[in-house]
């Protein structure tokens, strides 16, 4: 999920001798940060914002599943201990990479299948992302601060119904997807 972030410029005089000054064009594109989110029927467990510009590559994707796991032990000890987590993430490259699948097995974390080409199996795309994007769409933020907070207090006021209602509904995903045969089906 991406948020904008406010770009500002800065203007100044010249006298009429004064060269003036090249400056780049200002990007078309404006700064976007890359937002994490590891969650469960509780609610969240983990998020983390990536710098601007960064990219998941197995090595970073590995490096924050440990983080999860430190996380999920202080908030959600019962569900770490109890059996074991149970763990369901789609299959883009970083998660199936070699280095990402030897920090799932040292975590001992059970893995849920992902068929290929199945972007209607992912809870955090059709239910999770959908509520902050609604919330914050059409949203510039001065700075990452801003968004961290209005992130935190998004997620604070979510019902521990909102976030079990999110994971339950991927039973029913799978069985529509079982009966489309590993089609697409529609909602």
């Amino acid at each position: 999920m991406d948020y904008v972030l406010q770009q500002k410029r800065t203007y100044h005089w010249l006298a009429s001798y004064d060269p003036v000054p090249m400056t780049p064009k200002p990007s078309i594109h404006q700064q976007k940060v890359l937002l994490c989110v590891w969650w469960t029927t509780s609610g969240i467990a983990h998020y983390e914002l990536l710098p601007s510009g960064q990219i998941i590559t197995a090595e970073i994707y590995s490096a924050k599943l440990n983080r999860v796991s430190v996380a999920l032990h202080q908030k959600q000890a019962a569900l770490a201990n109890r059996k074991g987590v149970v763990f369901h993430q789609d299959n883009a490259r970083p998660h199936t990479a070699k280095t990402t699948l030897e920090s799932l097995e040292r975590l001992q974390w059970e893995i849920l299948p992902y068929p290929l080409y199945s972007p209607d199996l992912a809870p955090s795309d059709y239910h999770l992302f959908l509520a902050p994007d609604n919330h914050m769409r059409n949203r510039q933020f001065r700075n990452r601060e801003d968004l961290e907070n209005e992130l935190i207090q998004f997620f604070s006021y979510q019902t521990q119904d909102f976030y079990k209602n999110g994971i339950y509904q991927l039973v029913s995903r799978w069985e529509k997807f079982i009966l489309a045969e590993g089609g697409y089906f529609l909602e």
